[in-house]
């Protein structure tokens, strides 16, 4: 099991393009009043390993002409 210092640990390698994310998910996670159930983290975990393509950052940019 995870202790929190390897979260910390694992925080210090996050890229700074993600600390926004992974802020907004750790306050997703303390604002649950129930624990996230294993299908869910099931879910969580195929979302991972086949991403969607999306729009990248500078197409939207592009679009709204910025």
């Amino acid at each position: 099991m995870l202790d929190k210092q390897q979260l910390h640990h694992l925080v210090d390698k996050l890229p700074e393009s993600e600390l926004t994310s992974a802020a907004r998910y750790l306050e997703f996670l303390l604002s649950q009043e129930a624990p996230v159930d294993p299908e869910m983290l099931a879910r969580i975990d195929q979302a991972r390993a086949h991403p969607a393509p999306g729009i990248s950052h500078d197409d939207v940019l592009r679009e709204f002409g910025l």
